[in-house]
């Protein structure tokens, strides 16, 4: 955990690509996802133009372009046994999975809702297999849905309808397993489910409410199984215990400290969070000016681990940390993925797809979610 903690501090920015700088008002990141196991591996980035840019890993450099969606990305997700595959949603109300071996990259699947289902999909994920997806709804006529999906069948194999009271915002298997699930509303509850049992109501294990809509939703502790997390709305992180839903560490406001101000929340470090002591979680909280700050946090207050400087321009919506090569992903507001690790680069890459021009730096609303911009 020390040792960990001794590489986070010493992070810095070792590259930076921006995915487009010829327009006033770029288009932003809205969400990152990781091809974990390949030599080479890939970064999915979910643009807000509607399409998934595939970058290399190794210089961030653009390898092709997703199209297909109609409307706002709402999640990417690399598979997680066949990280060929990649999982998107969308506004359209569209699940899609395309595979990255082929040139252009082409749609492998188009998962079907139900009829009766109408709303936008906001969240999904895969299972460790890749056998099982589930994707969260919003809410429409005071209904919102869990949708499961065997993933090599189109139709829907089964729904909870009963846990949420408004849009299902986060989704999360937990890692190595195709049995449990977490999922975080804007109703303000943290949901785990058994996914062996046959009905919502037995599988439903615990709820935690976490007062406020949430907008992160993870796994954390020993082997990342052992506690649950949520980021709320209002700049809260709170972790529980998985099985019991005891209350491991609750965090108020992280924004409102004078010595290390901060705008929002990004994300927790699983790796980093309820290990030794339970009571603690590693937090990444952003400026709209684009600087970033890392934090581990407790009941008894917050301390700071560093500040990453010269990277971002402007609000970072999605980070990934990656456990294996211990570097942290990020992606925002002024159209910019940067890579951090302890072994920075003293000359930075930026690649871009036409012609350059300055980066405005724009101040979003600190409630607006990251997948509300509107089609132009």
């Amino acid at each position: 955990m020390e040792n960990i903690i001794s590489i986070m501090r010493q992070l810095q920015l070792t590259d930076k690509s921006a995915i487009q700088l010829n327009k006033s008002d770029p288009d932003y990141i809205i969400d990152l996802s990781y091809q974990e196991s390949n030599n080479d591996p890939l970064i999915a980035a979910a643009c807000s133009n509607f399409t998934i840019r595939l970058m290399s890993r190794t210089r961030l450099t653009p390898v092709s372009t997703i199209k297909g969606h109609k409307d706002t990305i709402t999640k990417v997700q690399f598979g997680k046994t066949d990280d060929h595959l990649v999982f998107s949603c969308s506004r359209d109300k569209s699940i899609r999975c395309w595979d990255t071996r082929t040139s252009p990259v082409k749609e492998a699947q188009t998962y079907k809702t139900p009829p009766s289902v109408k709303a936008d999909i906001l969240s999904l994920d895969v299972s460790s297999s890749d056998r099982l997806l589930c994707a969260g709804t919003e809410m429409v006529s005071n209904d919102s849905y869990l949708l499961f999906w065997d993933c090599r069948q189109t139709n829907v194999l089964g729904c909870y309808g009963d846990c949420h009271q408004d849009d299902i915002t986060q989704v999360s298997f937990q890692p190595g397993s195709d049995r449990f699930l977490a999922s975080g509303s804007a109703d303000g509850l943290l949901c785990t489910f058994d996914l062996q049992e046959t009905s919502e109501d037995d599988a439903l294990q615990i709820t935690c409410n976490a007062m406020s809509d949430v907008s992160r939703v993870g796994w954390c502790g020993k082997d990342r199984q052992q506690c649950v997390y949520c980021v709320t709305s209002d700049h809260s992180v709170h972790v529980w215990e998985a099985l019991q839903g005891e209350t491991y560490c609750t965090v108020s406001d992280l924004t409102n400290s004078p010595k290390m101000p901060s705008d929002y929340i990004i994300d927790c470090i699983p790796e980093l969070s309820a290990i030794d002591d339970k009571h603690s979680v590693v937090v990444l909280t952003g400026t709209h000016s684009g600087l970033l700050r890392l934090m581990s946090c407790s009941d008894e207050g917050a301390h700071q681990l560093t500040d990453l400087k010269n990277g971002h321009t402007a609000t970072v919506r999605c980070s990934h940390w990656d456990s294996k090569t211990k570097t942290l992903l990020t992606g925002g507001e002024d159209s910019l993925v940067c890579l951090w690790s302890s072994e920075g680069s003293t000359k930075v890459l930026v690649t871009q797809t036409k012609s350059s021009g300055k980066i405005k730096s724009k101040q979003a609303d600190d409630d607006k979610k990251p997948y509300s911009k509107k089609k132009k």
